[in-house]
């Protein structure tokens, strides 16, 4: 079964079947200015481990998005590969995270790589200049290098 989740300033994501009986449940990391939530998934491709963060990294959610990545890279093989499809807006507190995942990966001797960035996400590593630090690829494969 499908659910409707909403995004609501106040009560953070909701589906519509908790709110049909009245339970709201606010998402674990919830943007306080936006109403915005940030969640992420990881998992291991080809020798690498692929980060998929969505929503906003702004603000309220830059630290959560920071102490994923710095985790997420310690515990990484060679590759970490960071999927930017699914955000919708990025900070300058998420671009310092960023930084301080590739200071974190040249420690641990690992690569990250950033892919598919949206039109707004490629707007914003564009005119941070981002997209001359960190190598930026169109799909997965080509940051696992296929």
């Amino acid at each position: 079964m499908q659910h409707l989740v909403e995004i609501s300033p106040v009560l953070g994501a909701y589906d519509h079947a908790s709110r049909a009986i009245g339970i709201l449940q606010k998402p674990r990391y919830a943007s306080r200015m936006t109403g915005s939530a940030l969640d992420w998934n990881t998992e291991q491709r080809a020798g690498a481990a692929v980060l998929a963060p969505s929503g906003r990294i702004d603000e309220s959610t830059a630290d959560s998005f920071k102490d994923f990545l710095l985790s997420a890279v310690e515990d990484a093989p060679a590759t970490a590969i960071i999927d930017l499809e699914k955000v919708d807006y990025m900070s300058s507190r998420g671009l310092r995270a960023l930084t301080l995942a590739q200071r974190a990966g040249q420690s641990s001797g690992t690569t990250i790589v950033l892919a598919r960035p949206n039109d707004t996400m490629r707007e914003i590593l564009a005119i941070s200049r981002y997209d001359m630090v960190f190598r930026v690829v169109d799909t997965i494969e080509d940051a696992l290098g296929n």
